[in-house]
């Protein structure tokens, strides 16, 4: 997946300019970063960057989002690409694309209909010439169509579909917390899904689109692990400590189904951590960075 991502998003990399009329959702300056992303759980962060109604990204346009922590190009090859962001004017994660790269000066807009359409150059909505749309188009008056981006990092797209969920079109590309902990009675969700990715002063880490989970160092965008479960054999995967303290890659339609997992099962209250150094390490409860008590890690602390 990396290497199709790469070829679709580098054909023509470019200096993105910021775009006018695009602002957050609330008001404040935001801070570079979320805080509370070394904790189990996501601090909530209701601020959005907004594309709104007859707004368009023109080549070498973008929009951020409010922590900067992923910006969405509209790339003068004709491909929207969302990013990670890495050290400033570093390398850039390529997380999603649209696949319309070869349609130099296309543009992408937000529709009155509440659809959002990437057009070739010279197209429109009277005229034609869409290569990619969201098909979120619909006929809910009550509902005002917008592209934005999340605190999140994630791409959304409201529009008037009749969608009982809210959110009519997402490639779902969330940032997680630095640490992974067990679920409880009281936390359900801990758990990094297909797509989902992390990152940590030296490195991200993502889990694919082929159900790989791979670590990328951000000073040159190489890989330096993955847990070699690239495979269609799965519906989607999601990436779990268990109240065992096994850390396992699991189907999650059948959770029997497990693809990849640490073997550390009787350690109750382990937690995996994304660290500064570059590795991923699962702790035992009363474990840590200076501490020791490591049951597992990618052995990639020495490969930034």
């Amino acid at each position: 997946m990396h290497d199709r991502l790469l070829r679709s998003a580098f054909i023509s990399l470019l200096a993105a300019s910021a775009l006018t009329g695009l602002v957050p959702g609330t008001a404040g300056a935001a801070p570079a970063t979320r805080p509370g992303m070394a904790e189990c759980d996501e601090p909530y962060d209701a601020r959005e960057t907004i594309l709104n109604i007859g707004r368009r990204l023109a080549p070498g346009e973008k929009m951020t989002s409010p922590t900067e922590n992923t910006e969405l190009v509209m790339q003068a090859d004709g491909n929207l690409v969302l990013y990670a962001l890495g050290n400033p004017g570093g390398y850039k994660l390529p997380l999603w694309n649209s696949g319309t790269y070869g349609n130099a000066g296309a543009y992408a807009t937000m529709q009155e209909d509440g659809n959002f359409v990437i057009y070739k150059q010279g197209g429109g909505p009277q005229t034609g010439g869409a290569i990619w749309q969201t098909a979120s188009y619909g006929d809910h008056n009550d509902l005002k169509p917008v592209a934005k981006l999340e605190s999140d990092g994630n791409f959304k797209v409201i529009g008037r579909k009749d969608d009982r969920w809210g959110t009519h079109w997402s490639p779902l590309r969330r940032e997680k917390t630095t640490k992974l902990c067990a679920e409880d009675t009281a936390h359900q969700y801990r758990y990094w899904f297909d797509g989902d990715w992390a990152q940590s002063a030296t490195v991200w880490m993502i889990i694919q689109q082929d159900n790989n989970v791979v670590i990328y160092r951000k000073s040159d965008g190489k890989a330096i692990w993955n847990s070699a479960t690239y495979t269609t054999d799965y519906h989607t995967i999601d990436l779990r400590v268990g109240v065992d303290g096994d850390m396992t890659l699991r189907d999650w339609f059948d959770m029997d189904k497990v693809a990849w997992r640490t073997g550390t099962a009787g350690n109750p209250g382990a937690y995996a951590l994304l660290q500064d150094d570059g590795n991923f390490v699962l702790y035992k409860a009363d474990g840590g960075p200076g501490k020791g008590g490591a049951l597992w890690h990618s052995g990639t602390w020495n490969k930034i």
